[in-house]
């Protein structure tokens, strides 16, 4: 802006102000209007065609779209403070060890969460991608929508939106219900004592193999334990999809009750039995 002034004040005179007042305006769109329209058109194009749908499986990505765009928005801002405060800016920013401690301070928390989720995202075992089932800690379970520079969003199955710091993540106990090839959830049903046990077993079984989601092989049904009214039976249903499994525990729990009821298979209950006194007389 300095030498435009220069050059104006001693090629064109005082006559030609219109002219100078022109390249005034042309200085200042180039020293901090462009910075920014820059950074918002290639933040529009990175979140247009390197999307969440994209990347999603490869959380690595994710995160790095976040840290390109944090870098860009970054380097507009010191573009422009620089334009601004010209000599107090550089006489500032030679106190390189004054800024780095001051800043470190203030965002203490905040380079926490950075830092971890670039060791969540870079590791070679990561714990998560985006679309997995997990749960941390005491959290309710949900699926990784996103991964950002400050924290973990997960969505539940009431569609709340849970955001989880990533140092509050990196320290935490996860558990990932969709990294194996398949999911299995047990199910359990009593049957009454004196029941044809290796039939009961059989019926829970072919109900299991026979519904449309099932995965794997035929499933091996166990006695869990002897109960005051009956005996428990616990069975394994597999399915590929963690997302098919709750459906299909669900169906095969229905298929089983009838399946006893026609095979005259009594599942036992407790009964409530009520005396009259005056019938006791």
């Amino acid at each position: 802006m300095m030498i435009i002034d220069c050059f104006l004040n001693s090629q064109l005179g005082q006559e030609n102000v219109p002219l100078h007042w022109t390249m005034v305006v042309i200085d200042c769109f180039i020293s901090y209007a462009l910075p920014i329209i820059l950074a918002y058109v290639i933040n529009l194009l990175i979140v247009k065609y390197i999307s969440k749908e994209r990347l999603r499986g490869k959380i690595h990505l994710v995160f790095l779209r976040g840290i390109m765009i944090a870098v860009i928005w970054g380097v507009a801002f010191f573009t422009i403070a620089g334009n601004v405060l010209t000599d107090a800016w550089k006489t500032f920013a030679g106190s390189s060890a004054l800024i780095a401690a001051i800043f470190g301070l203030a965002a203490q928390s905040t380079l926490s969460n950075v830092f971890a989720g670039i060791a969540i995202s870079a590791a070679k075992s990561r714990p998560f991608d985006i679309g997995d089932r997990i749960k941390i800690d005491s959290i309710d379970p949900g699926y990784v929508e996103n991964i950002t520079l400050r924290h973990t969003v997960i969505k539940t199955y009431q569609n709340e939106i849970i955001y989880i710091p990533n140092s509050t993540v990196g320290s935490a106990t996860i558990i990932n219900y969709t990294q194996e090839e398949s999911f299995s959830f047990p199910i359990v049903i009593s049957v009454a004592y004196g029941t044809d046990m290796q039939k009961a077993m059989d019926i829970m079984a072919d109900v299991i193999v026979e519904n449309p989601v099932h995965h794997g092989g035929r499933p091996t049904v166990l006695c869990k334990s002897c109960d005051d009214s009956g005996v428990t039976l616990r069975a394994l249903v597999e399915t590929e999809d963690f997302k098919d499994n709750p459906k299909a525990c669900s169906d095969c729990l229905v298929e089983i009750m009838k399946r006893f009821a026609k095979e005259g298979i009594e599942i036992p209950y407790n009964k409530l039995v009520l005396i009259n006194s005056d019938e006791k007389k």
